[in-house]
């Protein structure tokens, strides 16, 4: 009997010493400074910008494309396909994207439609939930009907697919170079982006 409990202390004292190096491991990655802003220094001065000055020739096509699929008239009005996109930015965790395209929103339907993201409209919800099954790559014919039965068209549909995509990219393209939202540096080039994308000034060098 003492050597079982003596095993047991010694089970308890290894567990509680594996319990306590997770917990101070995952302190260090919550605390710990991201490096890529150091890697890619230029980020942290302009922003998104700083695509256009590493690799131009595709920072180019991607306007192109965002203004492809944000800006022309199409299914969705503008509005709606910004709301989308800060709205899969904010469930993907990029604030950048999240914060910058509620600011383009913002200049095009007023400050009211920032609420949407977390209360959203009976018109946005369906929008929402067929985008939520988009991101997680759970699309069926049931999520297409629900969305028709909304009253939306298949163009409408299509936006959002597109949408979706496309900011699918741009979250892990500004994640993945380190590209915080700065309020004072990109307030006002996501307004500027309401009046189309490959217009727009994104790279302040003041």
């Amino acid at each position: 009997m003492e050597n079982l409990l003596v095993t047991k202390q010694i089970d308890l004292a290894i567990l509680s010493n594996v319990c306590f190096n997770f917990i101070r491991q995952t302190f260090e990655l919550i605390l710990i400074e991201p490096q890529m802003i150091k890697a890619f220094p230029e980020t942290e001065k302009f922003g998104i910008g700083a695509m256009a000055i590493r690799r131009p020739e595709i920072w180019q096509k991607f306007l192109e494309l965002a203004n492809e699929v944000m800006h022309i008239e199409s299914g969705l009005s503008q509005l709606e396909r910004e709301l989308v996109g800060a709205y899969v930015s904010m469930k993907f965790g990029c604030d950048f994207c999240h914060l910058g395209h509620l600011d383009t929103a913002e200049e095009l339907g007023g400050s009211d439609v920032k609420a949407l993201l977390t209360d959203p409209s009976a018109e946005m919800k369906p929008l929402f939930d067929f985008a939520d099954r988009v991101v997680s790559n759970q699309v069926t014919d049931a999520e297409i009907q629900q969305v028709q039965a909304a009253g939306y068209s298949e163009k409408a549909i299509e936006d959002v697919i597109f949408v979706a995509s496309l900011f699918g990219f741009a979250n892990r393209m500004v994640t993945g170079f380190g590209i915080d939202y700065v309020e004072q540096r990109d307030r006002r080039s996501s307004k500027m982006l309401a009046k189309g994308y490959t217009q727009s000034k994104l790279i302040d060098r003041r």
